[in-house]
């Protein structure tokens, strides 16, 4: 073969090779517009119903009552201990609870395995502690994900109305869950006492919101 066919032969491979990465470039550029557009839809949609805690207590929305609070799981440290973000998360909700606002408060997290990680068990401990009667703590110990919460909390524990308490960066799509079924919901954004949240909690947020539009309208585990 001829240097000339050598070059010509490259350069096509260059080309094409140009093609294809450049295809997948405007791919990703398209899916992460459309991530964002769903993004949107989802706080957009459910931002007059969230706030914070004392803009809930300030509220007329405090006054009314609700079947329960929907505290969301998070980390727990191997000693059994909750972490900064979840322990946040539940004084939140004993301050909700307190306030008179439901008769009970669901802790939903992953428990499937308590003798090796037990979340549901170390939130009704905190609770507990900050003063819920133990009477008024029901486990969900298989919200293993905010989708699946939003499912069990309306399937298995017939809520029909509630309070949703997490972080401030879950809030919006844990209230668009639990309102796609059937639970006339408002969500309180947790506390933060001083803890730094990480940028990959908001990135994974970022791609959660876009799955969970798709799973309200393929319904899996329904």
């Amino acid at each position: 073969m001829t240097r000339s066919k050598k070059t010509k032969k490259s350069n096509k491979l260059k080309s094409v090779i140009l093609k294809i990465f450049l295809v997948l470039v405007a791919l990703g550029v398209i899916g992460f517009a459309c991530l964002g557009l769903l993004n949107l839809h989802v706080i957009n949609s459910y931002k007059a119903v969230v706030y914070s805690l004392e803009g809930f207590e300030s509220s007329e929305v405090s006054s009314a009552h609700y079947d329960a609070v929907i505290v969301l799981g998070c980390a727990v440290y191997k000693n059994g201990v909750a972490s900064p973000m979840l322990a946040d998360r539940l004084r939140t909700a004993a301050a909700v609870y307190k306030t008179g606002c439901c008769d009970y408060v669901l802790v939903s997290g992953d428990s499937e395995h308590p003798e090796d990680y037990d979340e549901t068990g170390t939130m009704k401990a905190f609770l507990i502690e900050e003063g819920v009667p133990e009477s008024a703590i029901v486990c969900d110990p298989l919200g293993l994900s905010t989708y699946e919460t939003a499912v069990r909390a309306a399937s298995l524990f017939d809520i029909k109305t509630a309070v949703v308490v997490t972080t401030e960066f879950h809030c919006a799509r844990s209230v668009y869950d639990c309102s796609g079924f059937g639970i006339e919901s408002v969500g309180v954004e947790a506390i933060n006492s001083g803890y730094v949240i990480q940028p990959y909690n908001y990135i994974r947020e970022f791609i959660a919101r876009g799955k969970d539009f798709v799973f309200m309208i393929v319904r899996p585990g329904v």
